[in-house]
């Protein structure tokens, strides 16, 4: 692991990890619970028990409850965030243990729904909509509560799902579906987009677990369409809001770039280092004076990946990107994402969380639990704690 104190002072890590810690005092206060329900949004006695939200709407003070993807990264940031020497961590892995109660009804095991078995259920409990690359993200949240409480089912649910992901889960390339309806076993895309290499995080999760060479037989079925896709890249199709309405995405790849880097690990081929190299490039051109990414998420997940590029070159040797220029931007970046939150309100809705669903971070309306639940990881690993969701590296 990189060594942040080489980079921060101990006041600097002491902050981060600070905003760490009222990120995921939001996560936990908002989470709907029986001393602590969500009132007019869901009933005190809802299915609903240890869901996260997704954001909060404060004009309209419109709460809404997390999909599978947020309700997963907002679990294994708070599993990360109990390991930390903070007053009262236990309260995150206890909130992150409820949570996994409901993210276990999103796992899809109807027995008339052949081709969905394994699946997970997008929005509820027998939801007939999931999209497959959120259903990824809780798989691998499943491997998050594997590595912390030792308990098989976790992943056994985990590899179900990586076993349906690779086949109904995907189309005939092995590139994950956009939308899949699980009551008639359909998959449709509107189109290839580079986010979705993503995916392979779980594959690459699995084969570190296992050894397994089905997992990197998976993994290179992605790569190669996403070679495909960015060669192919016409220029002018890219977004810089939701990256499903896109072929590149600018800011938020959801974390596509990390697997170029597992890529190399595994096939030692330099040019998933060369594509990083270009692609990332790309990301700098547009990256502000203010440390700014573009995207909704963009600058937490940019610099995530930053961060895990600055590892594997302290781990491997190579340097894809200068070094000291990457450092720069990282920290630029990361002091910016600092000014997202909001730390002073004392409203459980409000307090700790950080604002989202804006490009470079500008708009202060909507508090967002995918901007705080990256905050979290983010915030902890520049305060010198290491978070393997989305990392490359081979520990």
């Amino acid at each position: 692991m990189f060594n942040f104190q080489t980079l921060l002072t101990n006041e600097e890590q002491a902050r981060y990890l600070n905003a760490a810690r009222q990120a995921g005092n939001w996560l936990s206060n908002t989470q709907n619970t029986v001393e602590r329900p969500w009132g007019v949004v869901r009933t005190l006695d809802s299915a609903d028990k240890g869901r996260y939200l997704e954001k909060c709407n404060l004009p309209s003070a419109l709460i809404v409850p997390a999909a599978v993807w947020i309700h997963g990264i907002s679990l294994f940031s708070l599993i990360n965030l109990s390991k930390a020497p903070l007053v009262n961590a236990k309260q995150y892995l206890e909130s992150a243990m409820l949570a996994s109660k409901y993210l276990a009804t999103l796992h899809c095991t109807v027995p008339e729904w052949e081709k969905a078995y394994g699946g997970f259920h997008e929005f509820f409990p027998g939801d007939a909509y999931s999209a497959p690359r959120d259903g990824a993200t809780g798989a691998m949240t499943c491997i998050s509560l594997y590595k912390e409480t030792g308990e098989k089912r976790w992943l056994d649910m985990a590899i179900r799902f990586a076993q349906w992901y690779t086949t109904h889960g995907s189309d005939p390339d092995g590139y994950p579906w956009d939308d899949f309806l699980l009551d008639k076993g359909e998959g449709t895309s509107k189109k290839r987009g580079d986010w979705q290499a993503a995916g392979a995080l779980l594959y690459w999760q699995l084969y570190k677990l296992t050894k397994k060479d089905e997992w990197k037989d998976c993994i290179l079925k992605i790569l190669d369409v996403f070679e495909k896709i960015c060669a192919n890249d016409p220029g002018n199709d890219t977004a810089y809001t939701f990256h499903g309405d896109c072929v590149i995405s600018i800011g938020n790849d959801d974390f596509a770039n990390v697997i170029l880097l597992v890529g190399y690990r595994l096939f030692k081929e330099k040019r998933y280092l060369e594509l990083y190299r270009k692609r990332m490039m790309a990301e700098w051109d547009r990256q502000s004076s203010s440390g700014a990414f573009p995207g909704y998420g963009g600058t937490f997940v940019t610099a995530l990946e930053m961060l895990d590029l600055l590892e594997f070159q302290a781990e491997t040797g190579i340097e894809v990107l200068p070094t000291e220029e990457l450092k720069r931007r990282l920290l630029l970046a990361g002091e910016y994402t600092l000014t997202l939150q909001n730390a002073i309100s004392t409203d459980r809705w409000v307090s700790g969380g950080v604002y989202g669903e804006s490009n470079f971070g500008l708009g202060r309306d909507i508090i967002h639990a995918r901007d705080t639940a990256y905050g979290v990881l983010l915030w902890l690993q520049l305060a010198g704690f290491h978070c393997q969701e989305y990392s490359s590296s081979e520990c």
